[in-house]
C-alpha cells in the first residue's frame, strides 16, 4: 500500500479518538542554524568532560588514542545511516527505521529515551552554569545560579524563540567568535612542554580493553551529533546536502573548532590540578592571568555558550516528548501545542527533569550512562542496516557499498566497546539497559492497548513500500 494511503485515516481517525493535539507547520532550518546545534554542549564537554574525566584518567595520549577510535564509528554509522535515510526518507530517524525493520519497539525506545539521556547533559551543563556564576559573584548563594540560567531559556521556547529565533542566532555567534578567541589566546599562551609531557601517559594502569573503554566515553561526549546529524537531514531543504555534505560536516565542524581548545588545556597544567577547577575552561585562565579580559571572554563564551545548548534541548526534546504523546504513549496533554507552534506541556516537563542536575553531583555515574547509551546507539543503526538490507519490496532499496561489511564491523565493535565498559562500569550500564527495557515492554504490551496507540499503530506503523517523497 502506498503511504498517502496508508496515511489517509478517513473515518475513525483521531479527530474521532476525541484527540485534539493540532498539528503545527514548523519553520525550515538554514545551513547556519542547524550547524549551530551542539556548539555549546560541544564546548563544555570537549573541554571540561575531557580534561576532568578522561584525560585525567588515561592522558593525553590514550585520550587521543580513543578519539580516532570513537570517531571510526561515527563515520561508519553515517555510510550506513546516509543510505537508511534515502530508502526510508522520513523524519523520526531510528522509529521509522526500525519500523521497516520489524523491531519498532527498539526504535521507539532509542527516540524517547534521547529525552532523559539529553537531559542528563543538562544536568552537567547547570553544574558548569553552577561553578562560572559563582566564580563571578561568589558571595550569592550558589543555588539559585541553576534556576536563574533554566528559568530565561524556558521562557524564551515557550514564546517560540527557538534555534532559528534571532535571539540564538545571535548567542551563536558570541559563542562562535569566543570560542575561536580563546582557542588561540589558550594555545599560543599557556601551553607548555613540560606539561605535555607530564600529561602525556596514562596515571591509571593501561588494560588490553583502554582503547575501547576510552573510545566509549569518547562516544558519550560526542552524543550530540547524532542529534545534528539528524536535524540536519530532517530539516533542511536540500536533501541531497543534508545527507551527503551535513551528516559529515556536523561532526567535523564542531570537533576542529573544539579539540585545539581542549589539547591547549591539557598542556597548561598537570591532570591532577585541572581536575580540581571548577571549570577548566575557566578556572585555568584564572589561576594563570587573574580577572583578565582573557578570563571574562572565557567566562562569557562558557555562560552563553550553556544557554545555547539548553535552548536546543527543550527545542529537540520537546518535540520528540510531544511526538511520543502522539503516538499514544503519554498522555494527550503532553502533546499539546501552543499557537507559537511550541509543545509547551513537554517544554514544562524537560525543564522540572532539567533542574534535577542542581543537585545531582555524580559525573561519573552520567557520563557512563551517557557512553553506553552512545554506545549502543550506533549497535543499534547498524542493527537497523542489517534488518533493512534484507527488504526487497521497498521501492528504493538499500545499496550502498560496502554497506554489510561495514555495518558488522560496527555491530561487533560497538559490542565490543560496550562490554568493556561494562566491565569498568557495570551498574551506570544496567541502568541503561534497564531502561531500554522497561521502553521497549510498555511499547510493546501497554501502548498498543490503548485506544490512541492501537489507532496509531493500525494506520501509521504499516510498512512503508514507496519512495515518493524522492
Amino acid at each position: 500500500m502506498a503511504t498517502s494511503e496508508e496515511l489517509n485515516v478517513g473515518s475513525g481517525g483521531l479527530d474521532d479518538l476525541g484527540d485534539d493535539i493540532g498539528l503545527v507547520n514548523e519553520k525550515p532550518l538554514s545551513w547556519f542554524d542547524v550547524s549551530a546545534i551542539g556548539t555549546g554542549e560541544m564546548l563544555f564537554t570537549a573541554v571540561w568532560a575531557w580534561i576532568v574525566f578522561v584525560a585525567g584518567s588515561y592522558g593525553i595520549k590514550w585520550t587521543l588514542i580513543g578519539f580516532v577510535a570513537g570517531a571510526l564509528v561515527i563515520h561508519c554509522a553515517w555510510w550506513l545511516y546516509r543510505e537508511m535515510i534515502t530508502a526510508v526518507p522520513e523524519p523520526g530517524s531510528l522509529q521509522s527505521y526500525a519500523r521497516e525493520a520489524g523491531v519498532f519497539s527498539l526504535g521507539t525506545s532509542y527516540l524517547i529515551l534521547y529525552a532523559p539521556v539529553y537531559g542528563g547533559f543538562m544536568w552537567l551543563e547547570l553544574q558548569v552554569a553552577k561553578g562560572l556564576l559563582t566564580v563571578l559573584f561568589p558571595a550569592v548563594p550558589d543555588q539559585i545560579w541553576p534556576y536563574v540560567v533554566l528559568l530565561p531559556v524556558v521562557g524564551l521556547n515557550l514564546l517560540g524563540r527557538q534555534i532559528t529565533g534571532k535571539v540564538q542566532s545571535f548567542l551563536v555567534v558570541i559563542t562562535l567568535v569566543g570560542d575561536l578567541l580563546l582557542a588561540a589566546c589558550v594555545l599560543f599562551l599557556l601551553t607548555n612542554r613540560h606539561d605535555l609531557s607530564a600529561n602525556w601517559e596514562s596515571p591509571t594502569p593501561i588494560h588490553w580493553y583502554t582503547v575501547l573503554v576510552v573510545a566509549g566515553l569518547w562516544l558519550g561526549i560526542m552524543a550530540g551529533i547524532m542529534e545534528v546529524q539528524q536535524v540536519l537531514v530532517d530539516e533542511w531543504s536540500d536533501f541531497g546536502k543534508s545527507r551527503d555534505v551535513g551528516l559529515l560536516s556536523a561532526a567535523w565542524q564542531l570537533w576542529i573548532r573544539q579539540l585545539p581548545l581542549a589539547f591547549g588545556m591539557l598542556t597548561s597544567l598537570p591532570l591532577a590540578a585541572l581536575a580540581l577547577l571548577p571549570v577548566p575552561t575557566v578556572g585555568i585562565v584564572n589561576a594563570k592571568y587573574g580577572h583578565n579580559p582573557l578570563f571574562y571572554l572565557a567566562l562569557a563564551t562558557m555562560i552563553v555558550a550553556t544557554y545555547t545548548t539548553l535552548s536546543v534541548y527543550f527545542m529537540g526534546m520537546g518535540r520528540i516528548v510531544a511526538l511520543y504523546a502522539q503516538q499514544g504513549a503519554l498522555p494527550r496533554v503532553v502533546g499539546r501545542y501552543s499557537s507559537r507552534s511550541v509543545p509547551w506541556v513537554a517544554i514544562v516537563l524537560l525543564a522540572l527533569f532539567a533542574l534535577v542536575g542542581a543537585y545531582w553531583t555524580d559525573f561519573a555515574f552520567v557520563a557512563s550512562v551517557l557512553s553506553t547509551w552512545s554506545v549502543t546507539l550506533y549497535f543499534v543503526v547498524a542493527l537497523l542496516y542489517l534488518l533493512l538490507k534484507r527488504r526487497t519490496d521497498l521501492d528504493r532499496p538499500i545499496v550502498s557499498k560496502f554497506g554489510t561489511p561495514i555495518a558488522w564491523f560496527l555491530l561487533v565493535y560497538t559490542a565490543a566497546i560496550a562490554v568493556s565498559i561494562v566491565q569498568t562500569a557495570w551498574k551506570p550500564s544496567m541502568t541503561w539497559f534497564g531502561l531500554v527495557a522497561v521502553v521497549v515492554l510498555y511499547d510493546v504490551f501497554v501502548v498498543p492497548r490503548t485506544k490512541r496507540g492501537g489507532f496509531y499503530r493500525q494506520q501509521v506503523l504499516r510498512r512503508r513500500t514507496s519512495a515518493a517523497r524522492l
